[in-house]
């Protein structure tokens, strides 16, 4: 009997000791560098929020926040530096959704999973738009629709990129409005942006702080928003929802993401750090000019989003069946 207390003993004070020393860790981290790992090149969305929030770390912990750009092999680079790296809070993932929501359905082979990774923040979402051509003389969403079905297959459409957000959320779009248009994919916003403006293409969905200035011009014109919601950006935009298309909804966000392993406090730590850096004026202002809009979420709740998403974009991708090699 004795000696089975003694165990107990020992188990209790190891598990006290346990507590002790990753409160003890929590409370001394950071302890060198922060490597904010980043899957797509620099002058993005996601290179630009990662240096804003690694900038607001540096600022709050005083140790260097290193943004590194790991573009390539369907964001598979950037997680395995990820997940191989020591799992001490010092090596972060920061991306947009698509590598645990729409890749794992588009990309026959992943090196990663959601497994390998502990949420830590969302640092904010796009605010998605469909906007089109001025040229074609459409005012509203129904207008648009009406035009593609009468000139089936003739108009097309533009993305930034095959298994992005813009192509698809512009087939969900295609699939719900019966309507037919060939897709033309681009290298990257930009790029997509500027062929809306010169009539290369006739409609396409992107962030709305992109095409503004070509609203303003003139040459482009927003039909709705392609969120659940109206945007705190344009609340006078409808909704494609609004519009008689119902269970439409386009989202796209960033968030930053651990190696497995790391303990719980050190995660809590992080976020409270990225929470304090997001809600900050600068970043205020920073998400305001880029048509973000902030999202608070606990790690539970960013789990619950990737799953509501991964079944979203599941029914529209195996429905168009596509594929990225």
């Amino acid at each position: 009997m004795g000696s089975s207390k003694n165990w107990i003993a020992m188990l209790l004070a190891s598990g006290v000791c346990l507590a002790l020393f990753t409160w003890a860790r929590a409370q001394d981290f950071p302890s060198g560098n922060i490597r904010l790992i980043v899957n797509v090149a620099a002058g993005g969305v996601t290179d630009s929020l990662a240096r804003l929030v690694g900038y607001g770390l540096y600022e709050k912990w005083g140790k260097p926040a290193v943004v590194e750009n790991l573009a390539g092999g369907n964001s598979s680079l950037a997680a395995q530096a990820v997940m191989r790296a020591k799992p001490d809070g010092h090596t972060l993932f920061v991306t947009a959704d698509a590598p645990f929501t729409t890749t794992p359905l588009m990309v026959k082979k992943l090196y990663f999973t959601t497994a390998d990774f502990k949420p830590v923040a969302v640092i904010c979402r796009l605010v998605p738009v469909i906007a089109v051509n001025a040229s074609l003389k459409v005012k509203t969403l129904q207008e648009f629709i009406a035009l593609a079905k009468s000139r089936r297959g003739a108009l097309n459409y533009g993305s930034q990129g095959v298994g992005t957000y813009g192509h698809l959320g512009m087939e969900d779009f295609k699939q719900r409005a019966g309507i037919d248009m060939v897709h033309v994919p681009y290298r990257g916003g930009a790029p997509a942006n500027e062929a809306l403006v010169r009539g290369d293409i006739s409609v396409l969905i992107s962030n709305h702080a992109a095409v503004a200035p070509f609203v303003q011009s003139g040459d482009v014109v927003l039909v709705a928003a392609a969120d659940s919601r109206r945007s705190n950006t344009r609340p006078d935009l409808p909704t494609v929802m609004e519009q008689e298309i119902s269970g439409f909804s386009v989202s796209t966000w960033f968030g930053i993401f651990a190696p497995a392993g790391v303990p719980p406090e050190l995660v809590t730590k992080i976020r409270d750090g990225v929470e304090t850096v997001l809600g900050s004026e600068k970043s205020a202002e920073f998400l305001k000019i880029n048509s973000c809009e902030r999202i608070k979420a606990s790690p539970s709740q960013i789990a619950d989003l990737i799953a509501a998403d991964y079944k979203h974009w599941r029914t529209v991708i195996q429905a168009a069946g596509i594929q990225v090699e």
